[in-house]
């Protein structure tokens, strides 16, 4: 702004909303044009603009006087802005045998710049020297629990925490001195529930810590604007007291990874909105091994099929999250595909050219998937079998080499460390790091989505007048006190509770109430409506119908492809291989019925239990013995 078209009043006030907008965003720093009136383009001077914090000959102006008071006169460094709030924070740190990046942990929190806050460390079990490095911090109040998970230590660190704000982060985590001045600046600018902040890795140690850093699959956040996040890692989190009380606090399911991702949704489920403060920055060392990596993906893929179970809704059909937002901070496939939009203007004459990154690219996470490998092997073996096919899985596994090929070219090594040996590396952990989460994701997924056989093979303790046959698929219940499906369904859920079943509730998009899950091949799925007749009465229908498992369909894919190519090599098919997948899809058809009838027996009792009356229908008739609408 010039003085000329503009007053020296105009000038000061726009440069002091200037400075006071760099600080509270946190900037590097910022640069005004110019110091003088007095300037030349092409060796010609300027004369019909004023651009000078002072005159041609020097005189200082308005807005010199006005960023002086900003910035001070001897020192050059950026003041905080004064913030109308300043809760007390209680910071809270989970750690698990992790001495080797504790003590920086605690050190940058002690240089923390906020005028109220403490520090919580809770030791999870740790056998290592933890208990050590935290006597060495007598400001840091230090809690032992015996080992019982991430999302337990943290519940812990909340019920001792005195302060009014949660801020957590982890144990290999280095605190900015600013981390908290701007993490509450931010919490405290609008109706925010939580906030957070990115995290960044330090420079490595090694070469392999080097490429861990620049291989796909690190902690990030999701945002659905500049301001508000969908998702914010738990390394660099904060919550008001009062939404982390309204949600119940860390799932405790959760071990080692998912509780935040599980936090967060039910937080914005329950109306919450959660901030993103970019300059709250938080330094996350990066694994230091390849083993360690390996298990932090495998921990990844656990969670996620854990999540799951508890936000279908948020998933696909092959157990990866469905984000709103954008997901930052990791390496984008954008070789072929996906590459950056940068608005140039008519003929490059924009002001201001920005990048525009593109969204994840569907194409490289279909291509790198665990789903696309193991179709590429079976179409391997098929090859054997049908030359034609050959061709078609060296083309798949083309397609999944070129985005390791692209994460190798693209990545962001440390040039201390960025060799030829690196960036190969940086393609395999590219090619490993998809593998390795599906698998672990399938494996927790079939594992805790399969009730024990043992809660199967009981039964249930029904006086022998409640015992009814009929049909498996449809109930029928009568109920004159008001209990409707929804009591019903309440005390379902308490059987299969204590009986340890397991199963997914309806989440609002599904066009079921419950799905229970029973073995390998099969599961159930419940749903119930209910008609009122008036005074109370009630009555609530129940369908129970088979769905099939994946590996039911897997299965079945396979052997069935194998039937065929030999019925049309050979015009045939041999007993010996028809006669054992007939027992095995008889085996299949008794297993469903018998996975469906335990069920259609839990339902029975739990409308017992609340006295709802059973209705057996029969084509001949009523059944006397059974109690019916009056």
């Amino acid at each position: 702004m010039d003085t000329i078209r503009h007053s020296q009043d105009e000038q000061a006030e726009m440069l002091s909303w200037h400075v006071d907008s760099v600080i509270k965003c946190g900037l590097a720093g910022t640069v005004f044009f110019s110091w003088t009136d007095e300037w030349y383009t092409g060796e010609q001077e300027i004369s019909d603009w004023a651009f000078g914090l002072v005159t041609r000959d020097r005189q200082p102006k308005k807005a010199l006087h006005a960023l002086r008071e900003k910035l001070g006169q001897d020192d050059a460094v950026l003041p905080h802005r004064h913030l109308n709030q300043t809760p007390s924070v209680s910071v809270i740190v989970c750690s698990y045998n992790a001495g080797a990046t504790l003590r920086s942990c605690l050190e940058s929190l002690g240089k923390i710049d906020y005028p109220k806050f403490e520090i919580v460390l809770v030791d999870d079990g740790s056998t290592d020297n933890t208990a050590q490095i935290a006597a060495e911090f007598p400001n840091v109040r230090y809690i032992h629990q015996p080992n019982r998970g991430l999302s337990v230590a943290r519940n812990t660190g909340a019920a001792a925490a005195r302060g009014e704000v949660f801020a957590y982060t982890d144990a290999d985590c280095m605190a900015d001195v600013d981390w908290l001045y701007y993490l509450i600046g931010t919490l405290t600018s609008g109706d925010f529930a939580g906030v957070g902040g990115p995290n960044v890795s330090p420079p490595a140690k090694t070469w392999i810590q080097a490429c861990v850093a620049a291989a796909p699959g690190g902690p990030s956040h999701v945002l659905l604007t500049d301001i508000v996040a969908e998702h914010i890692p738990g390394c660099n989190m904060a919550f008001w007291r009062w939404a982390f009380e309204n949600v119940g606090g860390f799932d405790p399911e959760y071990h080692a990874a998912g509780d935040d991702v599980d936090f967060c949704w039910r937080l914005q489920q329950a109306g919450g909105v959660i901030a993103f403060s970019p300059t709250a920055i938080v330094w996350h060392h990066r694994r230091f091994t390849l083993r360690a990596f390996r298990k932090q993906q495998e921990g990844y893929g656990e969670a996620e099929s854990l999540l799951r179970f508890k936000h279908l809704v948020f998933f696909g059909p092959t157990g990866t999250a469905k984000w709103r937002g954008q997901i930052y901070g990791t390496p984008r496939f954008s070789w072929f595909l996906g590459r950056p939009i940068i608005y140039h203007g008519i003929f490059a004459d924009g002001f201001f050219q920005s990048i525009y990154p593109t969204p994840q690219s569907e194409v490289a996470a279909y291509l790198s998937s665990i789903e696309w490998f193991t179709l590429t092997v079976f179409l391997f073996g098929v090859g054997v079998f049908v030359p034609p096919l050959r061709i078609v899985p060296y083309l798949m596994l083309g397609g999944t080499l070129c985005v390791a090929l692209s994460y190798m070219v693209r990545a962001r090594i440390e040039p201390r460390f960025d060799t030829i040996h690196s960036r190969l590396l940086v393609m395999l952990l590219a090619f490993a790091q998809p593998l390795v989460r599906g698998w672990s994701r399938y494996f927790t997924w079939l594992h805790f989505k399969r009730t024990p056989g043992s809660v199967i093979a009981q039964h249930e303790k029904l006086p022998a007048g409640k015992k009814f046959g009929g049909s498996w698929g449809r109930l029928a219940y009568w109920n004159e006190e008001g209990k409707d499906r929804h009591s019903l369904l309440r005390e379902i859920f308490t059987l299969l509770d204590q009986e340890n079943w397991r199963y997914s509730i309806d989440t609002g998009w599904q066009e079921w109430d419950i799905q229970i899950y029973g073995n390998f091949w099969w599961s159930i799925i419940l749903r119930t409506v209910t008609e009122y007749h008036g005074d109370g009465k009630c009555l609530t229908r129940v369908q129970l119908r088979y769905r099939y498992v994946t590996t039911t369909v897997i299965v079945n894919l396979a052997v069935l492809s194998l039937l065929i190519y030999h019925f049309l090599n050979t015009g045939h098919v041999q007993l010996l291989f028809a006669v054992p997948y007939t027992l095995f899809a008889l085996f299949l058809v008794l297993r469903a019925r018998r996975l469906k009838a335990r069920v259609r027996e839990l339902v029975d009792f739990a409308a017992y239990r609340i006295n709802m009356n059973r209705i057996l229908r029969s084509r001949f008739g009523p059944n006397p013995t059974a109690s019916a609408p009056k």
